[in-house]
């Protein structure tokens, strides 16, 4: 006789949408816990529990379950938790790094002349305008505008984790085109 955790793999597998919305409603507010307590943000919680469940739904004619659906579900939420930690330790050391660098260009900038002031302004602009236009608006909303990242998903009726990746990328781009200006104002 097939247990219960065979039983929900194998109508998974084959695509049921009663057995994905019965995972769904025994597992969604279980595993949203266990991930605030990765992250002590419901928010982000709430986003990497509903990602996972997208992939199972998508994905879930390829997954090999080797345990129960429950053990494996839980485990998908802590590897992602993990990640999740792991991309804001390194965007928050960058955002750190280019706050250093705004300083020193506001340091070298009252000292020099204002033609350097100028040609930093405009190269700035220049960079900002070569963004992808919902790029640019992300992130001048948040940078500019002072915007958390759930304030802008809101407006702009996206989901928060397109707006950090978007964010991500405009400083990418950025720190790329503007790396030039730096050396330009330090020599």
């Amino acid at each position: 006789m097939a247990s219960e955790n065979d039983l929900f793999v194998t109508k998974l597998t084959q695509g049921d949408a009663r057995a994905f919305e019965c995972l769904f409603k025994i597992y969604y507010s279980k595993l949203t816990l266990f991930a605030n307590r990765f992250l002590n943000d419901i928010d982000a919680a709430e986003e990497i529990v509903s990602d996972m469940f997208v992939v199972l739904w998508e994905n879930g004619h390829e997954i090999n379950f080797t345990g129960t659906v429950g053990s494996y579900l839980f485990k998908s939420v802590k590897n992602k938790c993990l990640n999740y930690l792991k991309h804001q330790k390194i965007e928050n050391l960058y955002v750190n790094y280019l706050e250093r660098e705004q300083l020193l260009s506001e340091v070298v900038l009252s000292a020099e002349s204002p033609y350097l002031e100028k040609e930093m302004t405009r190269q700035i602009n220049i960079a900002l305008e070569s963004l992808p236009e919902k790029c640019r608006e992300i992130f001048m909303m948040s940078r500019f505008d002072h915007m958390k990242y759930k304030e802008i998903a809101v407006k702009l009726n996206l989901s928060p984790k397109t707006v950090e990746r978007q964010v991500g990328i405009a400083l990418d781009k950025l720190r790329r085109l503007l790396k030039h200006v730096t050396y330009m104002l330090l020599f």
